[in-house]
């Protein structure tokens, strides 16, 4: 099967580049019939867990659309928010997990921990399509050295999003260190610009993780947190950012009143011209954004650390098989579709996201990712921080606001509080617990 995979992919390269007037559309150019085997169960109904949000993706909308309409088989799925998705998932795995979904649409990691997934779900390591993943795509899907799902979602990169008209008008440079950003920062204000809006009342939003993912790239350093030989309040690196947000707020970049600004507020502050930069992903810019995306750049996220700036890799959500579930077999039937290039190119048509497959030849790179292409290959880092540190939440960033409103809560006490909440979590196996906010858009 991998040699004709190879033979097909070549044959495929060809045509492409025969020299055709007019080529046929992206999604049938390479893969005109179907190159894995699947539509052998009838008659199923297919139950699929996750997100209420992330279940509305369009590409997957158009898969399970694609999947009845070429098998006859149906696909159901049942959004929930996410605390009521963590309730439901341990209630039916710890019952055995028959009463569970057939498909379950989610982050992996260590956000899964507390599921045993070397227990409840299928084992994917020696299915044909893992040789069409990404490198980047692999690394989301492991779990203890296995494949546990297929990853499928937009490949986002995240950085600093930054207004190029402002940039112009005032003869900025894009910076090149953090000094370099504060200076723009700092020039920015002084002509009445607001430097970065930051949606502070959603406390995932601070996106904390960005700079970490360059620390804990560093395996010993990494397991020295995760077997408890070392805490965030003993690394440099991790004073560095927290004071990162400290500083900025002290000299008005995130401007006066930030502790008001929401998630809701980040389209009309893009759309105007009081704030010049935004942490965040490119793909929001045409998921989320209403302005016009071409009016923004994509510069590494400046937050202390490392000196000349990161970008973060993509967050993947992957689709798992309880491998618990009464209809294994028509699970594993639509995870198969679903990885099949003559599907997923017809799925992320039209999508803005880099590949999550090698084959992946429907969906397109966002502008900002290729007027950055060179930057992001040097300054790029896989998301490491929220899913391989045990424990880790995005809203232990609470610790983070209270650290720039309050004076007397230094920086020391400000990790350790952070390592103490992130050791609770980590301990019992189980994700944040806290009241979230229904709808905010979450780190891609």
């Amino acid at each position: 099967m991998r040699t004709s995979f190879i033979f097909f992919a070549f044959f495929a390269a060809a045509l492409l580049l025969s020299g055709c007037d007019a080529a046929p559309p992206p999604e049938t150019a390479a893969f005109e019939k179907p190159f894995y085997r699947w539509g052998e169960t009838k008659g199923r109904t297919i139950t699929v867990w996750g997100p209420r949000d992330d279940l509305n993706r369009p590409y997957l909308r158009r898969a399970f659309s694609r999947y009845t309409e070429l098998t006859g088989n149906k696909v159901r799925t049942e959004g929930f928010s996410h605390r009521e998705l963590e309730e439901h998932l341990s209630a039916a795995f710890a019952a055995g997990g028959k009463d569970g979904p057939d498909v379950l649409l989610s982050f992996g990691g260590a956000n899964i921990e507390y599921l045993d997934p070397d227990r409840n779900f299928h084992d994917f390591t020696a299915a044909p399509w893992v040789d069409d993943l990404t490198d980047t795509a692999i690394n989301q899907a492991i779990y203890h050295g296995k494949v546990i799902g297929l990853p499928y979602w937009e490949a986002s990169i995240s950085g600093i999003l930054y207004n190029k008209d402002l940039f112009r008008r005032y003869g900025l440079a894009v910076p090149q260190t953090q000094k370099e950003f504060l200076d723009v920062c700092d020039r920015l204000l002084r002509e009445g610009v607001t430097p970065v809006y930051l949606p502070f009342a959603e406390h995932s939003m601070l996106l904390y993780q960005f700079p970490m993912d360059s620390l804990f790239q560093d395996g010993c350093l990494l397991n020295a947190l995760n077997e408890g030989r070392l805490s965030y309040a003993h690394i440099p690196q991790m004073h560095a950012i927290v004071d990162w947000y400290k500083t900025m707020a002290e000299r008005g970049y995130f401007g006066s009143g930030y502790e008001r600004n929401g998630w809701d507020g980040m389209d009309a502050a893009m759309r105007g011209e009081h704030y010049a930069m935004m942490i965040c992903w490119d793909t929001w810019l045409y998921t989320d954004f209403s302005g016009d995306p071409s009016r923004f750049g994509l510069m590494p996220a400046f937050m202390g650390v490392p000196e000349s700036g990161s970008f973060e890799g993509p967050n993947l959500a992957l689709l798992i098989v309880n491998r618990h579930g009464p209809q294994v077999d028509a699970a594993l039937d639509l995870i198969t579709f679903m990885a099949d290039p003559y599907n997923y190119n017809a799925a992320f048509a039209g999508i803005y996201t880099a590949p999550v497959f090698k084959n992946q030849i429907g969906s397109t790179a966002t502008p900002q990712y290729t007027e950055n292409e060179r930057r992001i290959e040097r300054l790029y880092f896989d998301s490491t921080a929220w899913l391989r540190i045990r424990g880790f939440s995005q809203l232990d960033a609470v610790f983070i606001q209270r650290h720039m409103r309050d004076a007397a809560y230094d920086t020391f006490r400000c990790l350790q509080d952070m390592d103490t909440a992130r050791l609770r979590r980590a301990a019992t196996n189980r994700p944040d617990t806290r009241p979230e906010s229904e709808g905010a858009p979450r780190a891609q």
